[in-house]
């Protein structure tokens, strides 16, 4: 089966590019979300300047033009998300996106005022109107300036989407034609084309764009290049060729769609987008959205940081026992499998007796005779866990996500990705301290494949749920098992009934 990450040593895990605190956040995405933020902004301060009306404070009072005014900033905002969403393609299209921020407002700021008119008097539907004008004196601009900032940053190139294209067909050279076209307002960056076949049976390029390789290039690619779509350019008459695709890059973060075009049809009833055109079927999503990715990035940074400084005695206590306890290092360095594939060198309390030779393929057994004294105390009270706060604060880990694992690791003798298919998928997110096979008795060594796959199911459901909310949860649950404490090797397995 093939590997959902590229081999990789330690030695070329060292020269692995960090990443940076918003990896993960692809600028379109986050210039929409940003938007969007704006629009709410806006209205809320058209809601308050709204209150501060004259003919508003004489119609109503003070609890009254607070309500109204929020009340109606919240509809109009929650009507723009709805109907008239700040894609990029939009506010490319500047009439349109100022004709998106004039008309709800208008058309809700008016039905208000004429309901007003209807049931109460010429005084309250005079100051309803005020609302729309000062929604319309906020947003126009905004949306005329978002607008200029989209078109320039295509233009520049800072927020173009990264595409990488699977397949060397007559369908991918038509797709780059059309996105490549002048004509088409949202042109994007295309890493390159990428084929499985072997190197005789490829062209080199395909509509201009060079053929860099198979799609075990694109996964090595997608370590130090941000990629935001994958877009693969098979006929469906090859559906095992398109599995064995989403199979291989089932670890990167970035949306995979397949063209519908042509020889393919959109299934019934299936929610279908279109690029440059192109009709196309969404099969892999981003794990996290931009404000995701802010909101996750926020509470491990800060969270982390705090934590680190107050568990700092802790630590030192640890560490002092540990050097005292015989010879080797006081932490514990070893590469694991992080996010997108790539390989960090994960930090713990060592508490093993110190062998070079060991590679951490096996894990650790129920009453391992190389736990020392010390590393049982410290396993127990899950203090050797501790120094990953580091990780988080370098940007290598979060603080909740699937737990790293190394690379190809063994369960009953064989590697791990040959026996849970879809194991690559949870390297979408990074790896966390915590997570939610943790708090559910998903702990300690995966010892047999039904363990194995029961753990991966959790890790999977958390990558598909994840809410800030579902983070805290398992925070708290991790503290009172680390408060009470917990044997690493007492595995419980229980039936998984969601989140």
């Amino acid at each position: 089966m093939l590997s959902p990450y590229p081999q990789q040593d330690a030695g070329a895990a060292a020269e692995t590019q960090r990443p940076s605190a918003l990896a993960g956040a692809q600028p379109v995405a986050a210039f929409t979300q940003l938007a969007s933020l704006l629009d709410l902004l806006a209205v809320l301060v058209a809601g308050l300047l709204w209150m501060d009306a004259p003919l508003v404070r004489h119609a109503f009072t003070p609890l009254e033009a607070q309500l109204i005014g929020l009340g109606l900033a919240a509809f109009c905002w929650a009507a723009m998300l709805a109907l008239t969403p700040a894609t990029l393609g939009r506010l490319l299209d500047m009439p349109w996106a100022i004709a998106d921020a004039a008309l709800l407002p208008g058309a809700i700021g008016g039905a208000a005022a004429l309901l007003a008119f209807l049931v109460a008097d010429h005084s309250l539907a005079m100051a309803l109107l005020l609302w729309p004008a000062a929604a319309l004196s906020i947003l126009l601009p905004l949306r005329i300036l978002l607008s200029g900032l989209a078109i320039r940053g295509v233009r520049d190139g800072w927020l173009r989407r990264r595409i990488a294209v699977v397949g060397a067909t007559d369908m991918s050279a038509e797709l780059i034609h059309r996105l490549t076209d002048p004509a088409n307002p949202e042109i994007p960056d295309l890493v390159g084309i990428f084929d499985d076949r072997d190197a005789t049976r490829r062209p080199p390029e395909v509509g201009g764009v060079g053929v860099r390789g198979d799609i075990a290039e694109l996964c090595h690619r997608a370590q130090t290049e941000r990629l935001d779509l994958i877009v693969i350019a098979l006929p469906l008459s090859r559906a095992m060729d398109i599995l064995r695709s989403v199979q291989q890059v089932q670890a990167l973060t970035a949306e995979v769609v397949v063209l519908l075009e042509g020889q393919n049809a959109a299934p019934q009833g299936t929610r279908v987008s279109v690029i440059a055109g192109y009709p196309v079927l969404q099969l892999v999503r981003q794990p996290l959205q931009p404000g995701a990715v802010l909101a996750k990035g926020a509470l491990d940074y800060v969270v982390a940081a705090l934590a680190l400084l107050m568990v700092s005695p802790i630590l030192l206590t640890a560490a002092l026992a540990i050097r005292l306890s015989g010879p080797g290092p006081v932490l514990f360095r070893q590469p694991r499998v992080g996010r997108n594939g790539r390989i960090f060198h994960i930090l713990k309390l060592r508490t093993l007796r110190w062998d070079p030779a060991d590679d951490g393929t096996r894990g650790v057994v129920a009453n391992d005779k190389r736990v020392t004294p010390i590393g049982h105390v410290l396993r127990v009270l899950c203090v050797d866990e501790l120094p990953q706060l580091i990780n988080v604060l370098r940007g290598e880990m979060s603080l909740v996500g699937p737990r790293p694992h190394v690379a190809h690791m063994l369960v009953a003798g064989r590697p791990i990705e040959e026996l849970v298919p879809g194991y690559g998928a949870r390297h979408r997110m990074k790896p966390g301290i915590t997570g939610w096979a943790q708090v559910n008795g998903l702990s300690g060594t995966m010892s047999d494949v039904s363990m194995a796959r029961t753990v991966i199911a959790h890790d999977l459901a958390y990558i598909s749920e994840w809410s800030l909310w579902l983070d805290l949860r398992i925070l708290a649950r991790t503290a009172v098992i680390s408060l009470f404490g917990r044997n690493a090797f007492d595995v419980q397995l229980r039936e998984w009934k969601g989140l």
